[in-house]
């Protein structure tokens, strides 16, 4: 495993730990599609195919193209170009401008993508907005006010702990405060199971990994250290059952 000039790693400044996982992802896959959770249906599947069958769950439960669709949180944008693709009147959205400088490079302005956090969107119709993994990073009032004023539909793929006490949101309390704001729960599908193996597919990897962490993307070994020790709290907490991963789909009445 060779190191390369730190100038020619794209996302060496991107938020960590998001940086350790595209390094990884890159030299044990040869490259970045997504930046969610993998949903793996048995041992020894690929992380890109795991990570493919969070996508399909989504397609699976939106309306027929061209249908309005909003992906909070794009990540490197492989999801909305997909949306594109397949006739959808879709856009993106994220606060990052580290993500829309990656997707930029990767699609052009060939995918509609704005910086602008979902809270602080101007309210437009969607048919449907999607939170793939970015739910966990918005306040549950902030989140079901603003889809209000947007949709009727929203459709979320996050952790969430059941226990009070942890950064995530915890599951009746996010649930709780959708009902509030007119959002019904139509479906939840645990997933915590297939979810899992992903903290087990970084750890397994980050140590052999630790020399070119620290001279490509210029981490210490106290971070990697640290990022080790958090995964096995999240391996732990995932066995307990007091983080889980769900899919839920909410809906407002008409």
């Amino acid at each position: 495993m060779r190191a390369v000039s730190p100038a020619d790693v794209p996302y060496r400044h991107f938020y960590y730990p998001l940086n350790v996982f595209m390094h990884v992802l890159t030299h044990e896959e040869g490259g970045v599609a997504h930046l969610h959770y993998g949903l793996f249906e048995r041992p020894g599947e690929s992380i890109a195919s795991a990570q493919e069958h969070s996508t399909e769950l989504l397609l699976e439960r939106l309306p027929p193209p061209p249908a309005r669709v909003l992906d909070v949180g794009i990540g490197l944008g492989t999801t909305l170009e997909r949306l594109t693709r397949l006739g959808y009147d879709a856009k993106g959205i994220t606060p990052d401008e580290k993500q829309i400088a990656m997707v930029r490079e990767r699609y052009g302005n060939a995918i509609p993508v704005g910086q602008v956090a979902f809270e602080n969107l101007f309210p437009q119709p969607f048919d449907v907005v999607i939170f793939q993994e970015s739910s966990q990073y918005i306040k549950p009032a902030a989140l079901f006010g603003k889809a209000r004023e947007v949709t009727n539909s929203v459709i979320v793929l996050d952790e969430f702990s059941v226990a009070s006490g942890s950064t995530l949101h915890r599951l009746d309390e996010f649930l709780r405060v959708a009902a509030l704001y007119g959002f019904q729960k139509r479906e939840e599908l645990d997933l915590s199971a297939r979810a899992a193996p992903t903290v087990d597919y970084f750890m397994e990897r980050i140590p052999r990994y630790r020399e070119m962490l620290v001279s490509d993307l210029g981490l210490t070994n106290e971070e990697i250290d640290e990022l080790m020790a958090s995964g096995e709290r999240y391996r732990e907490l995932y066995n307990r059952g007091t983080y889980v991963y769900k899919l839920l789909r909410l809906e407002r009445g008409r």
